[in-house]
């Protein structure tokens, strides 16, 4: 039996840690051709070394990849538009910058760099691919928001205005190439256990942890399931899978 997502083209942003580098492995543990992106090559080649290799041809497409890009650079999603745009079966925008304080303290530079990671960079991945999509009659996006989006927290104005954008982002373009055959999906997650959740003090913890119904935590394993479903199912479209553990319900 063919893995799921053999012969399939994945890039991935965000992909040397944490809820990226979970979706590469798992996708890669399906048959997935990878395109890891991240800042920091050598991040990127620690994260090669965890994946499978890619099965060969027919089924592989293209070794694994590791490119270190800004994903807020416009130049950077042209190199991609050039190199795979007319290729890519799939796009996952996981790359983006967590900040906490209170708006009336957070400086400019602080909130263009959220804005210009999160938001941004994610619409111009989606950019930058989608026409291949269309023009294929296939495709898929998968972009990583927040439960913030949804849910109001304190001291997080910034990023849970750039993750809202995302779902606005994902909401819209699913409606204009929908009729293509190209899925635009997101997911919201809550307080994921990674290293980024890791440097919250005991007090933030707890505090999360009181906010979220299921007292735990997720991990970013449980992500990867969700964009796993996502880059399967072909109903899906205009999605937003909240992964939250109830967070956003309370």
């Amino acid at each position: 039996m063919a893995a799921p997502l053999s012969k399939k083209l994945v890039l991935i942003t965000g992909a040397s840690r944490g809820i990226g580098l979970s979706i590469s492995q798992k996708f890669a543990h399906a048959g997935a051709s990878l395109i890891l992106v991240s800042r920091t090559k050598s991040h990127l080649d620690a994260a090669l070394s965890t994946l499978p290799p890619p099965p060969p041809p027919p089924g592989g497409v293209i070794e694994h990849q590791a490119v270190a890009g800004d994903v807020g650079d416009p130049e950077f999603w042209e190199e991609v538009r050039r190199g795979c745009g007319k290729k890519l079966d799939i796009l996952v925008n996981a790359a983006g910058i967590t900040h906490y304080s209170l708006l009336m303290a957070t400086k400019t530079e602080t909130i263009q760099e959220v804005i210009r990671t999160n938001l941004t960079g994610s619409l111009l991945g989606c950019r930058a691919v989608v026409r291949g999509m269309v023009r294929a009659r296939s495709g898929c996006i998968i972009n990583i928001s927040s439960a913030l989006g949804i849910k109001a927290g304190m001291g997080s104005v910034a990023y849970a205005a750039s993750k809202a954008g995302i779902i606005g982002l994902t909401r819209s373009l699913a409606a204009e190439v929908g009729s293509s055959g190209v899925r635009v999906n997101a997911i919201l997650p809550g307080y994921i256990d990674t290293d980024i959740t890791s440097g919250m003090t005991e007090g933030a913890r707890k505090d999360a942890l009181e906010l979220t119904p299921m007292k735990r935590m997720g991990t970013a394993e449980e992500v990867a399931d969700a964009a796993m479903f996502l880059a399967l199912n072909r109903f899906a479209n205009g999605s937003q899978v909240v992964l939250d553990g109830g967070f956003s319900a309370t």
